[in-house]
């Protein structure tokens, strides 16, 4: 009872909106009466669906003032003030406990990708939505927390320990592990283990929670140590493993309602409910739910990693216990031999379908699943065109369907990070995209044709096309416009790609001007349905003629989130609005 009741409340948490809550709801005490007939287990049920519209409440906005650090991450903090959390940009060297003088606010921001990670998200998950790079420290904490802090950080071996006790991400161990809290748990076991063989077990374990708490207490509680908390205590409260699950899956739904989607929570309930549900080839089964949750939180599986995954999960157990008091011992990165997928709606949808099944009875067909990433490569029938926002440049990725083709036109370059290492590449190892048929460089701007002697030497590019006079190698129509024109700059001379694929016109200006485009409409007699609006939506381009005689449906606009051009200008949008076309753009 304990745990269909939990997952109703858990799939209220998680639908957030009111009138879905009460849909949903309803329809669940429906269900509650037709199995039970016990008006407790709806009246139980009915309180916690007032209480989740409660939690799902948005959260106070964050206000200037006074801040106390309460998280420490790679390259950044996290502040709270009575509820209201901020994250710190900073140079300074905080600590735990550190007050801290918040002067200024801004929105979290970061140029988001598809089937990418999006680290805006990913604080708007944990309620932080503001930043701040202007700080005063008030008062240095001395707390035991903060002096911990500062003997780990000072240790040889520190950035393995940092990765294991306060789940500080580094590269030197595969963030599966720090972010499921294998370090401490694997440690946990290890010992529980080693005394039973002299103690009495419920003697053991409730030494070992209360060593829990303490830890989480002078480290940091993470949503992974506070969820194998909260499971322990279940086990003293409940005798049935499936009250304990559902246990654990209420009191972390209410105090993390944020967070229920996390993977340091969704990975261990779904093998925990595969432990208990099912009877045969339980461990084939675990694998399977590991393979698909780690594409679907990590876009990538690491092969060596997920082979020696109890291997590895009981080193670092090994790590935990002995690293603080071992100063000489070295770390390994595990062998990267990586698969790259990211997943689409069709497959979350046949993996729950599959997992469901699989609790139910496990048939040897289910594992078909796994052949999905490796078929869909091959088996996408759509045309795909894709805009990557890369901040203030531009590279779009053009994939015929069964990836028959790829183009890329333009791989622009930032000054303030490696676009081909943080965006491009991912997103071409996520598409499973590893050659270029043809690239197209517009013109030899930094913004636009920066990125590629980063990205010739990590991908294999068959064509690169730098003059209008060129063809590009596909089949179907692609045509480089006006390879004789009047250019009165480099942006004049940008190359214009325009290209048709089941009766949709595609056109790319680069960053041609208003003249070019006039020239456009002397040569050629034009249709597009959809635009990449020239020089990053200028008022030097996107004249309000051009775009009317294109009849264009579509407007793409890429501009960096508060550039200092002020692309795009408000001119262009206006025009756009009065010809009824939709634009999308990602620079407010």
């Amino acid at each position: 009872m304990m745990l269909i009741v939990s997952l109703g409340f858990l799939a209220n948490i998680i639908l957030k909106e009111p009138l879905c809550i009460l849909c949903f709801s309803f329809c669940f005490i429906l269900y509650l009466n037709e199995r039970f007939q016990q008006k407790r287990i709806l009246v139980f049920f009915v309180t916690l669906s007032i209480l989740s519209m409660f939690l799902v409440k948005p959260c106070k906005e964050a206000e200037k003032g006074i801040y106390t650090i309460k998280e420490i991450k790679q390259s950044y903090y996290v502040a709270e003030n009575n509820g209201m959390k901020v994250l710190v940009q900073s140079d300074l060297n905080l600590n735990f406990k550190d007050q801290i003088q918040v002067d200024s606010l801004e929105p979290i921001h970061t140029d988001d990708n598809f089937s990418l990670f999006s680290f805006t998200k990913y604080n708007a998950s944990k309620n932080i939505f503001y930043k701040t790079k202007s700080i005063k420290v008030i008062k240095k904490s001395h707390s035991l927390k903060s002096r911990l802090y500062n003997f780990l950080s000072n240790r040889k071996n520190s950035k393995v320990l940092l990765s294991l006790y306060y789940g500080i991400h580094d590269d030197s161990i595969d963030e599966i592990y720090t972010m499921l809290g294998y370090g401490y748990i694997s440690a946990y076991f290890i010992v529980l283990n080693l005394l039973k063989r002299k103690y009495e077990d419920k003697k053991i374990r409730k030494v070992l929670l209360v060593l829990s708490i303490l830890f989480g207490y002078f480290f940091v509680f993470t949503l992974s140590l506070t969820r194998f908390i909260i499971y322990q205590i279940a086990r003293f409260l409940f005798t049935s493993k499936s009250n304990q699950i559902g246990f654990t899956i209420l009191i972390f739904s209410i105090l993390y309602p944020t967070q229920v989607l996390s993977i340091s929570f969704v990975l261990p309930v779904l093998l925990q409910l595969v432990s208990y549900f099912c009877i045969e080839y339980k461990w084939i089964v675990q694998k399977l739910v590991l393979i698909s949750i780690l594409f679907m939180y990590f876009k990538k599986v690491n092969l060596v990693s997920l082979l020696f995954f109890n291997l590895f999960r009981k080193f670092y157990g090994i790590i935990f216990l002995l690293g603080m008091f071992i100063s000489g011992f070295k770390s390994f990165k595990i062998p990267n031999v990586t698969i790259h997928y990211a997943p689409q709606f069709l497959f979350i949808i046949i993996f729950i379908i599959v997992y469901i099944q699989c609790l139910k009875h496990f048939k040897w067909k289910y594992l078909l699943i796994i052949l999905i990433p490796f078929l869909e490569v091959f088996c996408n029938p759509f045309f795909q065109v894709y805009t990557l926002n890369i901040g203030q440049g531009d590279c779009s990725v053009i994939v015929e369907p069964f990836y028959k083709s790829v183009v890329m036109i333009d791989c622009g370059q930032s000054l303030y990070r490696d676009n081909v290492e943080r965006i491009i590449m991912p997103f071409l190892e996520n598409k499973n995209i590893h050659t270029i048929d043809t690239l197209i460089l517009t013109h030899d701007d930094f913004d636009h044709s920066g990125g590629y002697e980063s990205l010739k030497d990590r991908i294999e590019i068959k064509q690169v096309i730098k003059d209008s006079k060129e063809k590009v190698n596909v089949k179907y129509p692609f045509h480089l416009l006006l390879s004789e024109r009047e250019a009165k700059d480099e942006n004049d001379s940008s190359i214009i790609s325009y290209f048709t694929y089941d009766k949709l016109s595609y056109l790319f200006m680069g960053d041609a001007s208003k003249e070019i485009e006039k020239q456009l409409l002397d040569s050629y007699d034009l249709k597009a349905d959809v635009i990449k609006i020239g020089h990053h939506g200028s008022n030097t381009s996107s004249d309000s003629t051009f775009l009317d005689s294109l009849d264009c449906k579509i407007a793409l606009i890429s501009a960096g989130y508060k550039n200092k051009y002020d692309h795009p200008s408000l001119e262009t949008l206006q025009t756009l609005q009065n010809l009824y076309i939709l634009n999308f753009a990602e620079f407010v």
